[in-house]
């Protein structure tokens, strides 16, 4: 239920699996986001059931277009954090190759 302007209003509330297909993800996706405390809108629980507001679902996408849109496709992306130096071990497919290049 919302209020506008004093008044009461019932919304449709989405279950996982009509969320699933208007973000176009699998339906396991949206429940293992909920019990990990993933990327969701606000979700409502009515007893077992898992319910969603169509206002958060709509907010919480406003906002995820509002943070991606300062990022645009000629900007430089943000610094990466310098990667771990690699394990011993077998060495990688692309490592293999470029040993066998060399060798020859």
């Amino acid at each position: 239920m919302t209020a506008h302007a004093g008044k009461w209003t019932v919304e449709q509330l989405l279950t996982p699996e009509t969320l699933a297909a208007l973000l176009g993800l699998a339906k396991q996706t949206i429940y293992n986001r909920h019990s990990t405390g993933g990327d969701l809108p606000r979700a409502t629980k009515l007893g077992k059931l898992l319910r969603f507001r169509p206002s958060d679902v709509e907010a919480w996408l406003e906002q995820k277009l509002e943070s991606n849109h300062h990022l645009s496709p000629t900007a430089p992306l943000p610094d990466q954090p310098p990667s771990a130096p690699r394990r011993r071990g077998r060495p990688t497919k692309a490592e293999q190759v470029a040993a066998r290049r060399t060798a020859h």
